[in-house]
């Protein structure tokens, strides 16, 4: 049998408890950077990133340099 539940759809929706919200939010923005960094590296790219998380701090990203590009 399965030993896991294989890849789900997940509904898109506010997340109601505030510390699920933070621990998705950091898990997500982690991966969102990951992401962003491989888009700038194979594509050749320039590419500024911000974002605020729930509680208000900003997270930002650039290539070459946030300087740069900004």
């Amino acid at each position: 049998g399965k030993k896991t539940k294989g890849k789900r759809k997940i509904e898109v929706k506010i997340i109601e408890n505030e510390d699920d919200r933070l621990i998705s939010f950091s898990k997500r923005c982690i991966g969102i950077y990951k992401k962003i960094s491989e888009l700038s590296t194979l594509c050749g790219g320039e590419i500024l990133f911000i974002i605020f998380s729930p509680i208000g701090k900003s997270y930002s990203f650039g290539h070459p340099s946030i300087e740069t590009i900004a």
